[in-house]
């Protein structure tokens, strides 16, 4: 199966909004870091009846758009990992602020007292099926942190675990440095090198190369 993936950068820190229909009356989300004109627009057009928001993690620059999005589109699921539930809900904030004290960025969590994050209608696991993708729990960025795999489409979305070039920070709360080391190396010895991996910021890349490029500097 092919997917007409659109990208869209949202929120503060410019997060890669991944969409594409799964039906005729369907669309997934992937991270809404925000709820942009441009994310807006697209929606519009396609008119959908249900929305399939799969989240890779649950940080602020991934989840800020759905207080926005799901009060557009009220007949939705929203997926997140459990290891990661407490960045949703009317208490996340707390969650949020916890985590992202280090970088001073509070202000930007201020509209969650005026619009909270929706909670999760459901929690996936390792090797669950969803919308087509199997997950692969890959903590190290955060507790809570997968990727979505397609083998038969050859794609990846790996939110902020694998990056063009690079990998996700471990010095925020739920963070561990071997933890993302074994995820890496995971993704690496199993996935087909042509996989196409699009990510939660910066460009899209492929298994092979982030192997042949970062396999080097994994301990």
């Amino acid at each position: 199966m092919e997917y007409a993936i659109e990208k869209f950068e949202t929120g503060y820190l410019m997060v890669n909004t991944w969409v594409f229909p799964l039906s005729e009356t369907d669309i997934a989300v992937i991270d809404p870091g925000g709820f942009s004109s441009e994310l807006e627009a697209y929606l519009q057009q396609r008119n959908p009846q249900h929305l399939e928001i799969m989240l890779t993690h649950g940080h602020f620059d991934h989840v800020g758009g759905l207080a926005e999005l799901v009060k557009h589109y009220p007949d939705y699921r929203l997926w997140i990992h459990r290891a990661d539930a407490a960045y949703l809900g009317a208490d996340a904030k707390k969650t949020h602020e916890k985590s992202f004290g280090p970088l001073r960025v509070q202000k930007i969590l201020e509209p969650l007292d005026q619009m909270p994050l929706p909670d999760a209608t459901d929690y996936y696991d390792e090797g669950d099926s969803v919308n087509g993708f199997t997950l692969l729990h890959t903590p190290g960025h955060t507790q809570g942190s997968v990727c979505l795999w397609n083998k038969e489409a050859g794609i990846l979305f790996s939110g902020d675990t694998l990056f063009y070039g690079s990998r996700g920070r471990t010095d925020l709360l739920g963070g561990n440095e071997e933890q993302i080391y074994q995820s890496l190396r995971r993704l690496f010895a199993s996935l087909p090198a042509e996989t196409k991996v699009y990510s939660g910021h910066g460009s899209p890349t492929s298994i092979g190369f982030e192997k042949q490029f970062q396999s080097r500097f994994l301990p």
